[in-house]
């Protein structure tokens, strides 16, 4: 068995234990009218990096917080892009009144000069990588592909919280995007747990 295999068959062998000793019924989504029930109003969106948990970092899932329920979209990079389907269809299903944009970034490396200056190095996957590399790898494993490798845009990330600015630009920009929706971005520092807002 691959090892890919083996770590799917221990999920579903977590689930069961989780089912037996943990899990709670869950609240449907619709009332007793029939009708969905409008959520908190806020989305956040981030990346798909496993070390990435909003529902930890935000506390909105944690033990000794109460709970919230959050829609989180997680994409690549966390890139407002790759998330604009799923703000514009949970704003139509639900109602989205404003969204939490989140970055991440690696560990920190100190730099002494007249002071200590403490910088944030970058650890998301598409600040180690480019448009250009990521499509060069996809038509080396789909050598049939390369047409609709090059209409793939990954929007890899050139520099850090300026990407946050350009996703929350690009959101206020967007045509299915309301013109009313609050926007607020934050780089989230992996060393420290702590968020950074961008403007």
């Amino acid at each position: 068995m691959s090892q890919a295999n083996a770590l799917t068959e221990s999920l579903i062998e977590r689930n069961k234990k989780y089912a037996a000793e943990n899990h709670k019924p869950m609240p449907l989504l619709h009332g007793a009218d029939g009708k969905l029930r409008r959520g908190t109003g806020v989305l956040v969106v981030t990346c798909l990096d496993p070390r990435i948990v909003p529902e930890v970092f935000l506390g909105f899932r944690q033990p000794g917080f109460d709970p919230i329920a959050l829609p989180v979209v997680r994409v690549i990079g966390g890139r407002a892009k790759h998330a604009v389907t799923n703000i514009v269809g949970l704003d139509a299903a639900f109602g989205i009144d404003m969204i939490f944009i989140v970055h991440h970034t690696g560990k920190l490396s100190v730099v002494y000069r007249v002071i200590m200056q403490l910088t944030c190095l970058s650890d998301c996957g598409l600040t180690h990588n480019t448009d250009v590399s990521l499509k060069a790898t996809l038509k080396d494993k789909l050598p049939g592909e390369t047409a609709r490798v090059e209409e793939l845009s990954f929007h890899a990330i050139a520099q850090l919280g300026e990407s946050v600015s350009e996703d929350m630009q690009y959101l206020r920009e967007h045509p299915l995007i309301k013109k009313n929706m609050t926007l607020r971005g934050f780089l989230y520092h992996i060393h420290s747990g702590l968020l950074e807002e961008k403007s």
